[in-house]
């Protein structure tokens, strides 16, 4: 039996994805799982958060659709991220493209500015394709949380399905998240946590870890997000994004310390 590739490199995203083919796992963007009037007994719902590193995304989105799964990118508006022509492209590949909004933190949490950079975002993205559901970027060095806008505004306002954190029940459907570079949960997760999560009985270290709960089918109903940043074609990518993540992560064990 061959050892499973290095974790975190795209080999080991294919991994992945050919383990819930095999398994029978239905593959479901947000959009799809917030439309149906009924769910599989057994899917994944793929998530992706553009932070960076945009290019990456399109590889991803490319295996997937090798595979016919279809998934959700979430994608921010900065200079580096927001690319017109690498947005179409992932709506062209079948999936489909959301806002990664972080309104909250650029308006310094006044609420009526938030709501208008939230809007203009939105238009912008719209510009270029269809948007149903957005997702909120949680940096953890800022002291606010995106989520807090929809304490001052509603998605039908803006016709949108949902968000994904606040509109998936996550007491049915089990959340796995590669924040921190490890998918198991903890203080690594600063803002990448879920309203009202149920009790959480599985989890992995490893993403061969986390194949091996669906080989198993441990997890019936999934929602997996990845940040394709974080994955690496190669060696040296692989050790350049490694050290990113670890002196994040020490800032988060700071912060995390704090009173």
């Amino acid at each position: 039996m061959r050892d499973p590739p290095s974790d975190f490199t795209f080999d080991a995203y294919r991994l992945l994805l050919d383990t819930l083919d095999a398994c029978g796992y239905e593959s479901l963007t947000m959009r799809e799982y917030l439309e149906r009037d009924r769910l599989p007994d057994s899917f994944v719902v793929h998530r992706h958060d553009v932070d960076r590193k945009p290019a990456n995304s399109l590889v991803f989105a490319e295996l997937e659709a090798d595979r016919g799964i279809q998934s959700t990118y979430y994608v921010r508006t900065t200079d580096e991220v927001f690319q017109p022509d690498l947005i179409r492209r992932l709506e062209a590949l079948g999936h489909e493209v959301g806002l990664h909004y972080e309104s909250v933190d650029r308006a310094d949490g006044d609420p009526t500015l938030a709501r208008d950079v939230f809007g203009r975002n939105l238009a912008m993205l719209r510009s270029l394709v269809s948007v149903d559901t957005v997702c909120m970027h949680g940096n953890p060095l800022t002291p606010h949380d995106n989520r807090d806008l929809w304490d001052h505004a509603g998605f039908a306002e803006f016709d949108l399905l949902g968000e994904a954190y606040l509109s998936m029940d996550f007491e049915d459907v089990v959340y796995f998240s590669d924040t921190g570079r490890t998918w198991r949960d903890g203080a690594l997760k600063v803002k990448d946590h879920t309203m009202g999560e149920g009790d959480k009985r599985v989890s992995a270290d490893s993403t061969h870890e986390l194949a091996t709960l669906f080989r198993d089918h441990r997890v019936s109903r999934a929602c997996v997000l990845s940040h394709p940043n974080r994955w690496a074609g190669d060696v040296v990518e692989l050790l350049v994004e490694r050290t990113k993540d670890t002196a994040t992560n020490i800032v988060k064990h700071g912060l995390h310390q704090l009173p």
